[in-house]
């Protein structure tokens, strides 16, 4: 072994004696770890430093025992004269032991009976969605969970259940993996069973002619205990290979601790010299001299280990302690001297280093104050420290100050200081964590039971200030473990933020605040934050620390072992990358500062650049020179976007991209960062799918029949037909015409007026017929407004697009049925429409109309109050369509001049959108946009997705250049679906724009004007305006 850092080496006066009486001057001194290769703790060592290569390193005899490498026997018997029973006692070593009761040393116990968990059934259940695990873990834990399936401990879930909680898994040094579960909002309805534990007065009469001890502990004592088969599927746990339930009793449940100790005192019930303490077995040997101890004590060991093997009860061999003179139990010392107080309790106080400055005076006077109420005396005791935190006063630490301080010692480390445990009142256990130390203080009724204190090692020195506290929770509870395990204990601390990481679920938290949480789910601690000045005994021991080896085990080393980068799918050049620009971050640099020092108690004194990170200051750590949120890496501000584009490079949606997000990275304000990305993404714009539907927007209800008509064409069987519908009474004209040019249109209308009379309005789509000069002239001459529908939106028509769908289907039956089509629309007319009570033709002449059918003449006669009925039951079923409609439509915002748009293509156009930009209003929920290509469309609302971004100046083509894109409405989509032949009334929607001498309409220009046909093979001929054509 070879020292490389010299300034590790202190001075050292001492002189080695060889084997062979030879001498031998150290260098000095050093202290190392080292660590026991059986049982993987961490042990600190002082080695003697010889200048020598040839020398090989030697652990002396306390070195070896301390590290539980040897035991050695300090009974100092020469000889004894013994029977052959006595012998054959004295053999029974742990070897024989081993050997004899090898089944109770292997596999799972099981106690007798079923555990029934009782549920609180007003607690709601909860079904938590299963974790990702990383892909360097999925054999490993596929192997394990295996594992446990074939042991009985847990089987896969087939069936639905209410509840499901989240899998925690724990890497440990072996490479295995422990399984866990997450049972925070189980927890919460799951009903106690309190049980209670024992008491010194319960122990002492046992301990009278006591000599001998053995401590066994319960080999995965929860495991012993096997749940019905209702409370079993209340454990279920989702992992990424289904869902699982636990057959025997999981750690972490709130039930667990006084389940298990009640099964354990039942099953070693009646058995002399035997006490359960909490999760461990005290075997007490009673006698006169050593040798009657001891066989008395492997008499009823032996009762004790056939007692196991009868109630399938199994051990630790690890952590059998077997035939020794003193044991700890409950804060005091057993041994044959009979109960004296445990050393250990008021170690951190008597071996507590003296103040080195001022500081260090004022607080352990400070905490000499509160322990004042316990002992009159003691305040007086520390007048010499008090006159060195006076102003002006010279440090001098004199034989004077050291007296008063290890007498202020003394008195605290002892009654009435020090308090006797009583179970019957509450604990408390006060918790501070200092750069470099850590503190806690078991205390009862504010009076102190325990003090224990301990110095960080290297690595826990750069922990987060939010882990250096949690985990002196975890050394007091630990320390104090015959304390607080099965009891509820009220944990103070100064730090604010373990009140909500501890109410958040287990995965939400970073990895190494995960380990230790793990190992507080054993204990039912409920932690609170108290002021750092109402916690003056917990403060000056974690600054006033013990600096003694031998703290660290195999859990330490994992908690210390913890790297959250190999957890992170993410490359190492991608978090080299992050490392290096955190540290040139300096908000990102601010915010470590506070996260490893610690965040003030309000808001408001948290630096402005550090204040969106106040939220969750409780998730954030820091490793390796990066800060994590929970296990999601913080980026810095000059990566952002190139992880944003990342993240989206295979142009997910929103809420994909953010799942993916929120697997690995985090940053203030990332979510709304990422929504404005995706949605300025031209791929993702150019292929988005329609819509939601707005709410309904009906035209107004004509007052009287003919006030309002509708019109359109269609084509049935190669034949072009004009249908005109009545608003009103929906009662509808179908002509046969021979072409569909303006001036035949306007001929059938014409006819139609003269018969009803000229309507106040009339609306169509933008077919070439109805936006021409001629369509144009008419109305302007018989005094009617024309309205249009949008460019590829029939729906804002719907009164027309509805009754051409009847049209055709009424048609099409009286072909196939070789009926006569003009008595179909007889009858069509003259039936009464659902909900209304009236036909069309009663609602248009106020009377039916004569059909083959006999009725009496009465009913032919005019109603004049059928008008009033009707416009009432019309209000009535519109409001209900609306309402009906309106469920799943939402208003869109209204577009502003100038802003980019993405325009929806029509359905015979492809799916991917094209870009515009919006140059003026066409009427209600109407646009005209302008096209990169400089065409100017008309569009519907729900046909443009609105950017937010605008163009400085909106550039087209030249008037005599414009198009009016109407090529998809010049025929109406029907869909040939079969309907009822009930008609319905329809709630149409009011999206047109009114057309008049000042409206300023764009249409097809005269250049280059060529004849053409749709799809279904309609002619569309040129104007006759354009040739001087008279009708």
């Amino acid at each position: 072994m070879v020292v490389k850092d010299q300034s590790k080496i202190l001075p050292c006066d001492k002189i080695l004696r060889m084997y062979n009486k030879s001498t031998l001057t150290p260098v000095g001194i050093c202290k190392l770890k080292i660590r026991n290769p059986c049982n993987q703790k961490l042990y600190q060592a002082e080695f003697v430093v010889i200048d020598s290569e040839l020398c090989h390193p030697i652990l002396g005899s306390r070195a070896i025992q301390a590290m539980d490498l040897i035991s050695v026997q300090h009974q100092n018997i020469l000889t004894v004269e013994q029977d052959s029973k006595q012998s054959d006692s004295a053999m029974w070593g742990w070897s024989t032991i081993n050997k004899e009761y090898a089944d109770i040393f292997q596999g799972v116990g099981c106690l007798e009976g079923k555990l029934k968990l009782e549920v609180d059934a007003l607690v709601q259940p909860v079904r938590l969605p299963k974790r990702k695990v990383p892909v360097s873990l999925l054999k490993p834990l596929q192997e394990e969970l295996a594992s446990l399936e074939k042991q009985g401990i847990i089987t896969p879930v087939e069936r639905s259940t209410d509840w499901i909680s989240s899998m925690v898994i724990v890497k440990k040094p072996s490479g295995k993996l422990r399984i866990c579960i997450d049972p925070k909002p189980l927890n919460k309805a799951l009903k106690r069973s309190h049980y209670p534990l024992p008491t010194l007065d319960d122990i002492l009469p046992d301990l009278a002619r006591a000599r001998i001890f053995s401590v066994c502990d319960v080999k995965s004592g929860f495991w012993h205990i096997e749940l019905e088969e209702d409370s079993s599927y209340l454990t279920t746990f989702s992992t990424p290979f289904g869902r699982y339930r636990w057959v025997r009793m999981p750690m972490g449940i709130s039930p667990a601790p006084e389940v298990f100790q009640r099964k354990l005192n039942h099953a070693l019930e009646g058995l002399p010299g035997i006490r359960v303490i909490a999760d461990d077995i005290l075997i007490v040997g009673e006698g006169e001299t050593d040798v009657e101890a001891i066989k008395d004590h492997d008499q009823k060991l032996r009762k004790l280990l056939d007692r196991c093997r009868e109630r399938q009860l199994k051990l630790n061999p690890e952590k059998f302690q077997l035939r020794k003179t003193e044991v700890p139990y409950i804060g005091h010392l057993l041994s044959a001297q009979g109960l004296q107080a445990d050393p250990s309790k008021v170690k951190a106080i008597t071996e507590m280093p003296r103040p080195t400055d001022v500081k260090g005076v004022q607080r352990f006077l400070g905490m000499v104050n509160y322990l004042s109420r316990f002992c009159e005396n003691i305040s007086d005791a520390g007048e010499p420290l008090r006159q060195l935190t006076q102003k002006d006063a010279v440090w001098e630490w004199t034989e004077v100050q050291e007296g008063a301080f290890q007498q202020i010692k003394s008195k605290i480390s002892c009654a009435p200081v020090l308090k006797y445990y009583n179970p019957e009142e509450p604990l408390e256990l006060q918790c501070d964590a200092s750069e470099r130390g850590l503190g806690a203080a078991l205390m009862q009724s504010k009076q102190p039971l325990a003090f224990a204190s301990r110095a960080l090692t290297e690595t826990e020195q750069g922990y987060a200030q939010i882990e250096k506290e949690l985990l002196a929770v975890l050394f007091g509870m630990e320390k104090f473990h015959q304390f607080t395990f099965g009891q509820t204990v009220a944990v103070q601390s100064d730090h604010k933020p373990l009140e909500s990481i501890m109410k958040k679920p287990l995965l939400k938290a970073p990895r190494r605040l995960q380990r230790m949480m793990l190992r507080l789910q054993m204990y039912d601690a409920c932690i609170r934050y108290c002021p750092g000045k109402s916690l003056a005994v917990a403060d000056t021991l974690s600054r006033a620390y013990l600096d003694e080896g031998s703290v660290e085990g195999s859990v330490e080393h994992q908690i210390e072992t913890v790297n959250m980068l190999q957890y992170l799918p993410i490359s190492n050049r991608r978090l080299d990358a992050i490392q290096k620009s955190t540290d040139k971050d300096k908000t990102l640099q601010a915010v470590k500062h506070i996260v490893l020092r610690g965040w003030p108690h309000a808001k408001e004194l948290v630096p402005l650049e550090a204040s969106p990170f106040y939220h969750i200051r409780d998730e954030l750590s820091v490793q390796d020179g990066v800060l994590f949120k929970g296990e999601r890496v913080v980026i810095p501000s000059e990566l952002r976007s190139d992880i944003m584009s990342r993240i989206h490079s295979s142009h997910f949606g929103v809420e994909g991209c953010l799942r993916r997000a929120r697997e690995s990275v985090y940053w203030p304000g990332m979510n709304a960062q990422l929504k404005e990305y995706i949605d300025q993404c031209d791929i993702c714009r150019s292929f988005d799918t329609k819509q939601q539907k707005e709410t309904l927007m009906p035209h107004e209800i004509p007052t009287r029949p003919w006030e309002k008509i509708g019109t359109d064409l269609f084509t049935f069987h190669g034949h072009e037909y004009l249908i005109t519908v009545d608003y009103d009474s929906n009662f509808w004209e179908i002509d046969q015409i021979q072409d569909t040019r303006s001036t035949t249109v306007i001929r059938k209308l014409k006819a139609h007026f003269a018969r009803y009379g000229i309507p106040d309005t009339v609306c169509s789509d933008n077919g070439p017929q109805f936006i021409s000069m001629e369509f144009k002239e008419f109305s302007m001459n018989w005094d009617f407004d024309h309205i249009t529908s949008s460019p590829g939106y029939p729906q804002s028509n719907g009164k027309v697009e509805s009754a051409v769908k009847t049209a055709k289907r009424l048609l099409q039956k009286a072909v196939s049925s070789g009926n006569d089509p003009y008595l179909a629309l007889l009858d069509h007319r003259n039936t009464p429409t659902q909900g209304l009570e009236c036909s069309p033709a009663q609602r248009l002449m106020g009377r039916r109309t004569k059909s083959l059918l006999p009725m009496r003449g009465s009913l032919l006669m005019k109603d004049h109050g059928m008008n009033d009925r009707h416009q009432i039951l019309c209000t009535k079923q519109r409001a209900l369509q609306a309402a009906q409609y309106n469920r799943g439509a939402k208003d869109l915002r209204p577009l502003n001049v100038g802003e980019q748009v993405w325009v929806q293509p029509p359905i015979n156009q492809g799916k991917e959108w094209r870009k515009a930009c919006l140059r003026a209003p066409a009427g209600i929920r109407s646009y005209e946009v302008v096209t990169e290509s400089g065409q100017v469309l008309r569009r519907n609302r729900r046909h443009l997705r609105g950017t937010g971004r605008y163009r400085p100046q909106i550039r087209t083509q030249s008037s005599n250049q414009e198009e009016y894109d109407t090529d998809e409405t010049n025929q109406p989509s029907i869909a040939n679906t079969p309907e009822e032949d009930q008609e319905e009334p329809h709630c149409e929607i009011s999206d047109t724009e009114r057309l008049g001498d000042d409206t300023n309409v764009l249409r097809e220009q005269p250049q280059g004007y060529r004849n053409t046909q749709t799809r279904s093979g309609r002619s569309i001929l040129k104007p006759a305006y354009l040739n001087d054509y008279v009708d």
